[in-house]
């Protein structure tokens, strides 16, 4: 059983990341070659301002929360890749754009795309000028109907935006600056090494008292809208489809929110003290960037907006239930990030009162007469939610006078008066027609946890282990490994499996075990073989969880496609990159085609201080070809030119079990930009007369490995031997018998993690299977 697999020994690069949206390896430029980059970057920098106008302002603003928390002052400015910053062109023909961004005296900088679009392949980053922290990679993954982007913080005074593009996609980016704003307020906790913008009255979620509201915390995000925060809730809706409509404040300005980023889960880990404030920042980064407006209305000061995209499984995000009756809670809760701060958790343990509030339309709000528990709200809590003692959304905050000194008086605008819109009549000035799809007419709706398991017998597959989408197989032969999941609420003891190739004859497995609900386990199945070269696909499916019907068949299905051969030999392609693996790519085609057979392309492997080797399995019949490796800086694998590597890169194409077809013949590895070298291979076969045929699995393997009998009639007695990449014999047994149903289990506790060859062995034929050590 012969399968493509890659091995990677690395070393990850120095800079921490922060913000990471795809992780890319971090900017280009931070290799040490593009050193000389850095050093002419054109630097624009923003003007002083009277920062203490804006604190005084922000005082008035703040003691009635009627308009958002600000942190930062926003510059406007008009920067683009036509009129500012400098293109640096890479000898492949792609490009790199950098510019500088200087506030003088910021504790942060953070960034406003006017306008932005990436094609495939290009990525953006921004950093500070230590390279201590990044925001990136975005990518075309990140473009979005708006077309606009809202970065997140940086640390320091200046921020340095470098934006990658392929020379295949030269022209199609767009990217235009249109804000930078200087944070003035350490709302990330970054200069104090804790967190506490707001008072220390403030509870943090995770104290006791929260418990109960576990999944309405789950609901809540803080919002970053250019150098102001609010506050919003993500909200149920009658179709219950996961549709990310999020509830805040008209004052918070819903309708700008397209470049937005929205924060869940930023949550202190500790019960801070309500009296010392010793909260701490939490290490996720759950972050949605950009938004559509859907609705608002001043008169019960509502906004409405669907976010980007849906908030990932990971982030375990909670849909709000809510209640548009208007009838009076007996009790609140408030969930919120004052100050922008970690999200905090107030109570009203009194009924509320109805009242006209800030808004100019009679009782379009609830009245909190007084916060209890010593709790409150702050500026930067504008929009957040309030639910009722049913768990039910019943308004977003407008604002009010409750402080850590004085708990009185703060206001909500109505759900009731927002689902209606006081009486409109268009759909951008109410709920009903986001909320209610199914215009259902219901008064309440609870609230929707997509993680949930709410079925009783319910399994699954998560995923297909073997074969992988980049899998080959030489000889044609696999076994297929599954990852099966108890999705219900009963625990899991039985589960019929079916699968199948190309939609071929099914063959079924019946597993049997204990599962508990939640849990997940590895399923080895019977092996399998294909007579014709090629891409196929593999079908599973579960079916009678527990011998009942299944609760949720949307979960039952998984498929993947992989290469197999029936007369080939494994060949390894073995790369040893230096510090600047993204510009490495390879490709193998028959002699006298352009046609790759197989191959990478430049970004495919990873920049990496000191270097690591890949080796590549591909399978390669009897015949001649051309291997040819390229380098897209022009420089080959000569690493330990350039200062900060003292690595050169190798490579060589030798065969699964010894001999060597090609090795590199470049000194000091610079090979330039490409070379290529010819070989043949003249003695693949297949024996059909062999006596026996062996699998092995798990593969890769931590702790044991089970060699066992293929076919019908398949049986085996004589010698398995280990040997290591050199060829040493590591381990050895004799007096091995193998037959249908008697298996042989090999301990590899004591083999150091790589690649081994499994020998098995008679006087009339032997066999051999690379082993993978975990």
């Amino acid at each position: 059983m012969n399968r493509i697999v890659t091995i990677v020994s690395a070393l990850l690069i120095g800079a921490s990341s922060y913000a990471q949206l795809t992780d890319l390896g971090g900017p280009k430029t931070f290799s040490s070659k593009y050193d000389n980059f850095v050093d002419r970057i054109p630097e624009k920098t923003m003007p002083s301002f009277d920062l203490q106008t804006q604190l005084d302002e922000d005082a008035i603003n703040n003691a009635n929360k009627s308009a958002p928390y600000r942190f930062g002052y926003e510059h406007i400015v008009n920067f683009s890749l036509q009129n500012e910053g400098v293109w640096k062109v890479l000898s492949n023909g792609d490009k790199i754009w950098m510019i500088k961004l200087t506030s003088p005296g910021a504790l942060s900088i953070n960034l406003v795309f006017n306008d932005f679009y990436l094609p495939e392949g290009a990525m953006l980053h921004i950093y500070n000028a230590d390279r201590s922290m990044y925001d990136g990679a975005y990518t075309s993954l990140n473009n979005n109907e708006n077309n606009m982007l809202g970065t997140q913080l940086v640390k320091g005074e200046s921020a340095i935006v470098e934006y990658y593009e392929p020379a295949k996609v030269s022209g199609e980016g767009r990217l235009l600056i249109g804000m930078v704003v200087h944070g003035y307020r350490d709302i990330n906790g970054w200069y104090e090494q804790r967190v506490n913008e707001s008072g220390a009255c403030n509870m943090d979620v995770i104290c006791p008292d929260g418990a109960p509201w576990a999944n309405e915390i789950r609901s809540e995000a803080r919002i970053l809208n250019g150098g102001g925060l609010c506050s919003g809730t993500l909200v149920n809706n009658t179709a219950q489809d996961g549709t990310p409509y999020f509830l805040t404040a008209n004052h918070c300005n819903p309708s700008s929110m397209g470049s937005a980023v929205f924060r869940f889960n930023y949550d202190s880990p500790t019960c801070g003290s309500q009296t010392s404030a010793n909260s701490t920042a939490p290490s996720n980064n759950d972050v949605v960037n950009g938004s559509t407006f859907r609705a608002s209305n001043a008169d019960s000061d509502f906004g409405l907006i669907e976010l980007s995209s849906v908030p990932p499984t990971s982030y375990n995000v909670y849909y709000a239930g809510w209640d548009n009756s208007g009838n009076t809670p007996q009790t609140a809760v408030g969930i919120h990030h004052p100050s922008g701060d970690v999200k905090k958790i107030s109570f009203d343990d009194d009924p509320l009162q109805s009242a006209q509030g800030l808004s100019s339309v009679a009782n379009s709000e609830w009245r909190i007469e007084a916060w209890e528990r010593n709790t409150t709200t702050e500026g930067g809590s504008s929009g957040s939610g309030l639910w009722d003692e049913n768990h039910h959304l019943i308004g977003q905050l407008h604002g009010g006078q409750a402080s850590c000194s004085n708990s009185i008086n703060d206001y909500y605008g109505k759900f009731s008066m927002s689902w209606d819109g006081n009486g409109s009549t268009s759909s951008s000035q109410r709920l009903q027609d986001w909320l209610d799809p199914q215009n259902s007419g219901v008064t309440s709706l609870d609230g929707w946890d997509p993680n949930a398991v709410t079925v009783s017998d319910d399994a699954g597959i998560i995923t297909i282990t073997e074969p992988t989408s980049t899998s080959a197989y030489c000889d044609g032969y696999f076994v297929p490994v599954v990852t099966l999941k108890n999705y219900g609420l009963n625990t899991l003891t039985s589960v019929t499996i079916t699968y199948d190739v190309d939609g071929g004859s099914a063959l079924i497995y019946n597993w049997t075990g204990s599962l508990a609900s939640g849990a997940s386990t590895n399923v080895t199945l019977g092996g399998m073989s294909v007579s014709t070269d090629g891409i196929h696909t593999l079908n599973v499916s579960t079916s009678l969880p527990n011998g009942t019907s299944d609760g949720n068949t949307g979960n039952d299905q998984a498929t993947v496609t992989f290469n197999a051969f029936s007369n080939a030999q494994e060949i390894l392609v073995n790369i040893t990159t230096d510090c600047y693996g993204s510009e490495v790519s390879w490709d193998i085609t028959t002699q006298g085609s352009t046609t790759s057979l197989w191959g990478t392309s430049a970004g495919d492997y990873g920049d990496v201080s000191g270097g690591e080797l890949i080796s590549t399995s591909v399978c390669l019949s009897n015949g001649c070809y051309t291997f040819t490796i390229n380098d897209s800086y022009g420089d080959g694998m000569y690493g330990s030119q350039y200062n900060g590597c003292s690595v050169d890169g190798d490579y060589n194409v030798t065969a699964y079990y010894g001999t060597q077809y090609v090795v590199m013949t470049a000194a000091n590895a610079d090979f330039g930009s490409t070379t290529s070298h010819d070989f043949c291979i003249t003695d693949v076969s297949i024996d059909e007369n062999s006596s026996f045929s062996f699998g092995m699995f798990p593969n890769p393997a931590l702790d044991q490995v089970i060699l066992v009998a293929l076919g019908e009639n398949g049986s085996f007695s004589g010698e398995v031997f280990i040997h290591d990449m050199q060829g040493r014999i590591v381990k050895s047994f004799s007096s091995v018998s193998l037959s249908k149903g008697n298996n042989f289990t090999i301990d590899i506790n004591e083999l150091n993690a790589g690649v081994y060859f499994v020998t098995v062995q008679n006087t009339i034929d032997s066999e051999v299977i690379k082993l993978i050590v975990k």
